[in-house]
């Protein structure tokens, strides 16, 4: 996040603050179809062409540290396998036997220089996934070894992150990512470490759980504390990117600026965040707004300068969803000492501040779908505001090929004027 674009978004900040309406030339958004939402069809439309072919995380690199360590990954509906490989590269196999079958790891992690088959000692290497042997070898007839290895699906890394796509032809994690990186860049997020992290399952479509966190417009009517809110909505400067991806900065309310010491909503500088330990290069502007980042189609991040949750939406059928939000911190300074001990007090505070938000989110979440699945329910009109979501649906119309969704579940292709390249 260099200097242009701050100052950019600081102008995008005073122009959304004084607009009157949307900007000349934007366009007015058809209803989204609430059978995107609710019909089979269109989760069977997922199931087949989306998630098998788009870029998800899986863990992170210190997950697999050395040469051998491994952990299983089944998010994307089949049996994965991260492996750090004897060169130092990570992959990332099917975790399913070439003989019959079986998972050639059972223990979701672990560390091994063979991976090796518990059913019958089929053994893979686990720098290519190639089979190296195998019992009673000669009782099998014109078996070819080389057409038995363990298949491999794309798998990279990003910001210490682990990503994995089932497509092995996928396109180049850099590229998919693209210009929204730079914004991750000050983090050093190589360099963290997990606080902790939490687990629940939403009773509602993985859609309508993520599209809460793309929009602002709702804060201060489902987050306020005494009615005040923290953030301002009307100031919210919001950045589309290619392949689905987008920010979200949204300025301080006036009230919050005064707690914390600033004198208006783009007054930013380094606030003091006492005991925590904080990422040194992270520019001001993170400390005084709400910085979020969102990466199609499940990844949502609010960064901060003490650290961040990443918020991950996975699919378990098309009414319910199951979110995690993992918290990060940086370890610089050598501040994050506790060990595997209990949480220091200000982390507990922490965690309980955004785990308030979180359950804030879900309560409203909650009767959504039962309600979406309502004769009452026609379409889903979206504002301006709002257009970080209608971004989403038209990549995932992109990603699903729109020839393949019925007519009355497609949505128009609006926003490529609107996209930063």
């Amino acid at each position: 996040m260099d200097a242009a674009l701050i100052d950019r978004i600081r102008s995008d900040m005073a122009y959304e603050f004084g607009r009157v309406g949307p900007p000349d030339g934007f366009p007015a958004f058809d209803d989204i179809p609430v059978a995107r939402h609710t019909s089979d069809e269109f989760a069977q439309l997922e199931n087949a062409h989306l998630w098998p072919r788009t870029w998800v995380i899986a863990g992170r690199a210190e997950d697999v540290a050395a040469p051998g360590d491994y952990f299983v990954f089944a998010d994307l509906g089949v049996p994965l396998l991260v492996v750090r490989g004897t060169d130092g590269r990570i992959r990332c196999f099917y975790n399913t036997c070439q003989h019959r079958g079986a998972p050639v790891v059972r223990e979701a992690r672990g560390s091994s220089r063979r991976l090796r088959c518990q059913y019958h000692s089929w053994t893979y290497e686990i720098d290519g996934g190639t089979l190296v042997s195998l019992p009673d070898e000669r009782d099998f007839v014109g078996l070819d070894r080389s057409v038995r290895c363990l298949p491999q699906v794309s798998c990279e890394t990003f910001a210490g992150f682990v990503f994995v796509n089932r497509d092995p032809a996928a396109q180049p994690l850099a590229d998919w990512i693209g210009p929204i990186a730079e914004i991750f860049e000050p983090f050093d997020c190589e360099q963290l470490r997990e606080i902790y992290r939490r687990s629940v399952v939403v009773p509602c479509n993985w859609k309508v759980t993520a599209e809460a966190f793309l929009e602002v417009y709702h804060f201060r009517h489902i987050h306020s504390r005494n009615g005040v809110s923290v953030l301002d909505n009307r100031g919210a400067a919001m950045g589309l990117y290619p392949n689905g991806h987008s920010r979200m900065i949204t300025p301080y309310s006036k009230q919050n600026c005064q707690r914390v010491g600033m004198d208006s909503w783009d007054d930013w500088k380094l606030l003091d965040q006492g005991p925590f330990a904080t990422a040194p290069r992270v520019p001001a502007i993170v400390d005084c707004t709400s910085t979020a980042i969102s990466l199609f189609p499940n990844i949502i991040i609010p960064l901060g300068r003490i650290g961040f949750p990443v918020l991950l939406f996975w699919p378990m059928d098309k009414r319910s969803t199951r979110l995690d939000w993992i918290y990060y911190a940086p370890t610089a300074g050598g501040r994050h000492d506790w060990g595997d001990g209990e949480l220091p007090q200000h982390w507990q505070e922490q965690r309980a501040g955004f785990d308030q938000i979180m359950d804030e989110d879900m309560m409203n979440m909650t009767p959504m779908q039962e309600s979406m699945e309502s004769p009452a329910l026609r379409g889903i009109p979206l504002n301006y505001q709002e257009r970080r979501i209608w971004h989403l649906h038209e990549q995932l119309d992109r990603v699903i090929g729109p020839e393949r969704i019925p007519s009355a579940m497609r949505v128009p292709q609006l926003l490529h004027d609107f996209i930063e390249r």
